[in-house]
């Protein structure tokens, strides 16, 4: 006799974080000057992590006496209020929780871009033709590492990143300046700042369950007790209640299972001593709290087949559906 365990998973909504990007004041410097403010929004990552790509743009001054000027623009940002001194830069939800990321110059993620004084430098050029100025844009590529479990209670943010453009400008060349502080004919730097950088954790959880199996044996006399497992995972500080249906073959007293011979009663409980039903009203489900490891959570399933001598010989099957609320 066997009593097969499938599974429904309950979903959650989930908001995405909106970005509200500061606009930015076009500062005139020396020769370039930045356009807006740097911003960054991640949306809805899990512990697979998740990417985004924004950018820094810039403005660079032309001559006017028919000379090219040839620009090389290094770009700095950085850390925010919650990444000094951190290995990676992170995120907050303000809850004690911490989302780390990093923000790179290459679509691959090798190339890190940090403060004035960090290697490798983020460098750019840009040649400007006589009496005409010239734009450019910076692209930053976000990443937010795999295999971190954090809560999914507000959404993550960091503020107070400071950005920093350097720029040397030749006439004839190209500067070969490895930080953008020497070599051409001249040069600067300019500030520029961010509107934030904004993620939100997705509230997603998990279910699986193994099939209870009662073993073949003859029509009992006596109770007959076996157990099955159900899986839970969700995000770290997730509430969550687990809920069995009644089955296929309910009779509105005792949960049945069905075969050939007719009918065979069994019941599913919370505890070890047949003492609690695990049912799917409110009163009669189980609950808990996901752990900050956001490791699964596996529950006990106590399953009781009460004496029945005169049952028939035969299989005997049902089908309990295993809901999630969270």
């Amino acid at each position: 006799m066997r009593s097969n365990f499938w599974c429904s998973l309950g979903r959650a909504a989930v908001l995405a974080g909106v970005l509200y990007a500061g606009a930015g004041s076009a500062a005139q410097a020396q020769s370039c000057y930045y356009n807006g403010a740097f911003g960054m929004n991640f949306g809805t990552v899990g512990s697979s992590g998740g990417s985004s790509t924004s950018s820094v743009t810039y403005t660079c001054a032309p001559s006017y006496n028919g000379q090219t000027y040839y620009y090389q623009i290094c770009v700095y940002i950085g850390p925010g209020d919650w990444s000094v001194g951190q290995p990676a830069r992170r995120m907050t939800n303000y809850n004690g929780s911490f989302l780390y990321y990093d923000l790179f110059s290459d679509p691959v993620h090798t190339q890190r871009i940090g403060a004035p004084g960090s290697t490798p430098v983020y460098q750019l050029f840009m040649a400007v033709p006589p009496g005409t100025q010239q734009s450019g844009s910076a692209p930053i590529y976000g990443k937010v590492y795999a295999g971190q479990a954090v809560s999914a209670v507000n959404s993550y943010q960091e503020q107070g990143l400071q950005g920093l453009l350097r720029y040397r400008y030749g006439t004839t060349a190209f500067p070969n300046s490895y930080d953008c502080t020497t070599g051409g004919s001249g040069g600067g730097s300019v500030g520029f700042h961010s509107s934030g950088v904004l993620a939100v954790y997705e509230n997603n959880c998990t279910v699986s369950a193994t099939d209870q199996m009662f073993g073949q044996v003859p029509p009992p006399t006596t109770a007959r007790y076996a157990h099955s497992f159900i899986s839970v995972r969700c995000a770290p500080g997730t509430p969550w209640k687990v809920g069995l249906d009644k089955g296929q073959y309910f009779d509105g007293n005792t949960r049945r299972m069905a075969g050939k011979g007719g009918f065979v009663r069994y019941e599913l409980y919370q505890n070890e001593h047949a003492f609690l039903v695990w049912g799917d009203a409110e009163a009669d489900m189980v609950t808990g709290v996901s752990d900050e490891s956001g490791g699964p959570v596996i529950l006990t399933v106590y399953g009781e087949v009460p004496p029945q001598p005169d049952a028939e010989m035969g299989s005997y099957l049902d089908t309990v559906v295993v809901t999630l609320h969270y």
